[in-house]
């Protein structure tokens, strides 16, 4: 008896044990990723592009100025700072002056 036992219970966990490894069919919702495309979309600020006129509403040569320093400031990088001196200052403060009202001194 033991041993019909122990066969009708091996046919019978045999193919529930080996469903488990049978491929499942994966049906994905079709907008799936259509959130993040989204709103990468609407990062983008002018999606047509910056047209090339150059500056608006300036003419002349404070547009000319303002085009050449803006290309010479990739020409020559600032200095870098000394991170030692930081919140320091330069010895000079305004934030000790008295305030001048209209020209009389305090």
């Amino acid at each position: 008896m033991k041993l019909f036992a122990k066969s009708i219970a091996s046919v019978l966990l045999i193919p529930a044990l080996l469903g488990g490894c049978a491929p499942r069919q994966y049906n994905a919702d079709p907008s799936l990723g259509l959130a993040v495309h989204d709103n990468l979309a609407a990062q983008i600020v002018n999606p047509n592009g910056i047209p090339p006129t150059g500056p608006q509403g300036l003419y002349g040569s404070p547009a000319k100025a303002v085009m050449d320093r803006y290309v010479s400031s990739f020409l020559a990088p600032p200095p870098a700072a000394n991170p030692f001196t930081i919140g320091i200052g330069t010895g000079t403060s305004t934030s000790m002056t008295a305030p001048v009202i209209s020209g009389t001194t305090p």
